[in-house]
């Protein structure tokens, strides 16, 4: 209502200035009434002139309200005193905008405040770096995991050469660990990278965790299990060899005094043959399991050289021709023509154990089927996939299926898959496993 008086009061002026002008002319073409014309022109030139005036006022007041909003001003107050009531309306409107921008902006300051109480209060290390590498934002977790508490960080270069390296070479979606020692204190560092933009400006945010209770809690887990595995073997062929050699005793004494030659009757001889060859069956056994604990403990270094991916599968597939036509088992293969670097016959033997393992698998299945894939996914990673929709393997055995001497096979050896793992880790990479029973299991190199 108070906007339509400034409307109004600008329609009468106008209004007033056109009747001015009609009477201006009426009056300059009567001879009589020169000095009356002119009296009106002056006239209509004051009422233009105040209607300029008018109209600039309120763009003044705009003009300095925005002014104040740029700035940031929100302190500012716009009085009513001395002023029309045309004007009130407006400056009540601009007090009104400029009290909600007040609101909305110790709001923002608020969650601002909370934001970074929060962030710097976190256990997780938060550091973020733009396209130039200098540091856009870096949290206190982040200081004390870098060693930097007292040091002021602009750029990558600011930090050790062990934290460059790890930042380098960690890939979007990736994780890398770092072993350190800080202030006398070892720690494992998990680098996780994600990027987004702000303003076009691209973003690299590093996640820092201290994972060194995680590991240690899966380091004792993995050697209770390898402790009762070694256990189990070890007693399976240990408990038969001393009570043999118990029985053995007991032939050849009596009240423990070795007997005469004539006692030894050829029955006798037999039993203590038969134990004889039990003991060392059993002691074949012993060594045969501890080459195979050494051959997973020490795995040479990779020797690199470029394999290309395609022939490289087709040739393992080939050693498996008889045993695929016999078992009726259909493998496809699916691949990109590409090069990745990696020690070929180490690589080799993962992927035959994969699908020795694919095969024993899918024996029960109808139609099986064993599908190979190899590809660069987004991160420039190869992958290789053996795919099979035979039994699988349940939730309870998921976990222990990496474990040396772990085996659900009736003559298995247990070393297969823990023997790939370790490949695997020496190649850098890793390997994982998805299954559901009956239906699909997905083994995945990663390198």
């Amino acid at each position: 209502m108070k906007f339509n008086r400034f409307y109004l009061s600008i329609f009468l002026r106008i209004i007033l200035i056109v009747l001015s002008c009609a009477l201006s002319v009426y009056f300059f073409n009567r001879d009589d009434n020169l000095l009356t014309s002119i009296f009106v022109v002056l006239l209509v030139f004051v009422q233009t002139i105040y209607l300029i005036k008018y109209v600039n006022r309120t763009n003044r007041e705009v003009a300095e309200f925005l002014l104040y909003l740029q700035q940031g001003d929100t302190s500012s107050a716009f009085s009513n005193e001395n002023i029309t009531n045309t004007f009130k309306g407006l400056r009540g409107s601009f007090n009104k905008i400029n009290t909600d921008f007040h609101k909305i902006r110790s709001e923002k300051t608020q969650k601002e405040h909370y934001l970074n109480y929060v962030i710097n209060n976190v256990k997780t290390g938060l550091i973020a770096f733009n396209e130039s590498e200098n540091i856009e934002f870096i949290n206190n977790q982040a200081k004390v995991f870098l060693n930097k508490t007292s040091h002021r960080l602009t750029n990558m270069n600011d930090l050790d050469s062990d934290f460059i390296k790890i930042i380098e070479e960690t890939k979007l979606s990736d994780s890398n660990i770092l072993k350190k020692i800080i202030n006398n204190e070892l720690f494992y560092l998990s680098f996780s990278l994600s990027e987004f933009k702000i303003d076009q400006k691209k973003i690299r945010l590093f996640a820092i965790h201290d994972v060194k209770s995680e590991i240690e809690t899966n380091e004792i887990e993995s050697w209770q299990k390898l402790t009762r595995v070694l256990t189990h073997e070890m007693m399976n062929s240990l408990t038969p060899i001393t009570s043999l050699s118990h029985a053995i005793k007991k032939y050849l004494t009596k009240d423990e005094v070795l007997k005469d030659t004539q006692e030894v009757n050829n029955e006798l001889i037999l039993d203590i043959f038969l134990n004889a060859d039990i003991i060392e069956n059993r002691g074949k056994g012993l060594l045969e399991f501890i080459d195979n604990y050494r051959s997973i403990t020490k795995l040479p270094k990779p020797k690199f050289e470029e394999i290309d991916v395609k022939p490289f599968l087709e040739k393992i597939i080939q050693l498996f021709d008889k045993e695929l036509n016999e078992k009726k088992i259909t493998v496809n293969i699916s691949t990109d023509n590409y090069k990745f670097k990696a020690d070929k016959g180490m690589i080799e033997q993962v992927v035959i154990n994969l699908i020795k393992n694919s095969i024993d698998a899918s024996l029960k299945a109808i139609n099986s089927l064993i599908k190979i894939h190899s590809s660069i996914d987004e991160n420039q990673r190869t992958k290789i996939t053996v795919i099979d929709n035979g039994i699988g393997i349940s939730q309870d055995q998921m976990e222990n299926i990496f474990i040396p001497f772990f085996t659900t096979k009736e003559n298995g050896s247990g070393i297969g898959l823990s023997l790939s793992r370790q490949i695997m880790y020496l190649h850098g990479g890793y390997i994982k496993v998805k299954s559901e029973p009956n239906k699909e299991t997905v083994f995945s190199l990663v390198f």
